[in-house]
Parts: C-alpha cells; structure tokens; sequence
C-alpha cells in the first residue's frame, strides 16, 4: 500500500474490506501487448488469470500462460468473462462493442476498460468520436448493469510491464461511478508497482483518453516518451 497517495489511502481503507476481496479470477480479455503486459503483474500479486483469446491453443498464447504461472490458463473471450468477477478489457477499441455484446449478461461484474479510441493513420496519429463521450462511457452503455472502471490506459504497456523503467512514480488515473470497484482497482494498481489516482467519475474517461493521445502523439513523432504522474496539492490553495 505504501504507493497510494495518502487522500486516495484514506478513501480506499474507508471502503468496507468486503468490497475489495479478490475476485475468484480476473480475465483478461486479449493477449497483445495490454493484456501480456497486466496478467503476468496480476498473477504475481496471487490472483488467478483467465486469458480470454480467439486462439487459446496459440503458440504465443500459451507460452504468455506459462509465463503467467501455474494458475493461469486460455480460453475464448465469453468463457472468459463468464468465469471471473473481473474483466479487464483490453481489445483493440474497434473490436470493443462486438466483444461486449457477445459477453451477454455482465450484470455485477467489474470492468476494467484500459481501451483507447485512437490509432496512427498516414503517420499521425489520430482520435475516433465517440458518441457516448469516451470508450469507457461506451462500454458501460453495452453493459449497464456491470461496474465500468477506466484505468491504465493513460500507461503504455512496457511501464505496464516492468514499471521501474519510468525512472520514477507513475499515476494510474482511475475513472468510475462504484466506490467499491475504484478500491478494488487501486489496490491492483498500487500492488504492482504505481500510483493510483481517482479522477472521479466515469465521465472523466473523456479527459484521460485524450492525455493517452498526447502519449502517443510522441511516440509517433519520434519525441523522447514520457509518463503521467499527477501531484495533489498538499493544502487547500487559497481562493
């Protein structure tokens, strides 16, 4: 616990400690570099992984199983979800809604969206509207009775991987409307090595998938990459 920031500290401990239990397993839905990068992190952290990938026999994917542990196995994205109490979506975000709707039911489960709406077109890099505001606004709208939480995707997936290489503490800006839900994220967060900050609602997904196109904005310019880490303010400032 000791990398959560201590406002964020103090509101996760005020969450009953039921709320934040580990889920039976978290899936991780895509095996890319997002979801090679956090089920590894999770696993080391004694949860069970359930990979959800539309080649599970895949050489690639079960080498990352092995890597995963013991405990980790492959399977097709809907048994995937259907198995585990947490979701982590990390697809690429044109494939989001079709993935979503082939879940069915996902009433009381926690989504973690780490999807972005943008990709490099031409050599520049481009953001797609979103008429629900943001994909993570998006995805609870394909799924209204789960919890949407956005996180990690203002971190690219070799922080996410080996997090000492940012050459110092990174943030993980949390987006959601189910207190519970940001408490069970913070705590993965912080238990693999970052910062977790809660920005507030899920409507802030807005702001942070744009911060996430700044990132890669300098990643296909060829400009030295850099992370997030986001300071509260001490004290009150004065008006």
């Amino acid at each position: 616990m000791k990398h959560l920031p201590c406002l964020l500290l103090a509101a996760v401990l005020a969450i009953p400690a039921h709320a934040a239990e580990p889920d039976d397993c978290i899936a991780i839905i895509g095996t890319g570099s997002v979801g090679g990068a956090l089920g590894p992190r999770f696993a080391g952290l004694g949860e069970r992984i359930v990979y959800g990938s539309r080649t599970p026999d895949e050489e690639r994917v079960r080498n990352l199983v092995a890597r995963t542990g013991a405990r980790a196995t492959a399977v097709a994205p809907a048994g995937a979800a259907a198995a585990c109490g947490t979701i982590v979506l990390a697809v690429p975000w044109s494939a989001v809604e079709a993935t979503i709707r082939s879940f069915g039911a996902l009433d009381g489960k926690l989504i973690i969206d780490v999807t972005n709406p943008l990709g490099v077109r031409n050599g520049v890099e481009v953001a797609a509207p979103i008429e629900a505001g943001s994909m993570g606004e998006l995805v609870q709208s394909l799924a209204p009775g789960a919890h949407v939480v956005k996180a990690f995707n203002t971190v690219y997936y070799t922080v996410m991987a080996h997090p000492a290489t940012a050459g110092g503490p990174v943030s993980v800006l949390i987006s959601g409307d189910d207190a519970g839900s940001k408490a069970r994220v913070a705590r993965l967060a912080a238990g693999i090595g970052f910062e977790p900050v809660d920005v507030g609602p899920l409507r802030t997904a807005r702001y942070t998938e744009a911060m996430a196109l700044l990132l890669v904005s300098r990643l296909v310019s060829g400009q030295r990459p850099f992370d997030f880490q986001l300071h509260p303010w001490p004290v009150k400032q004065a008006e």
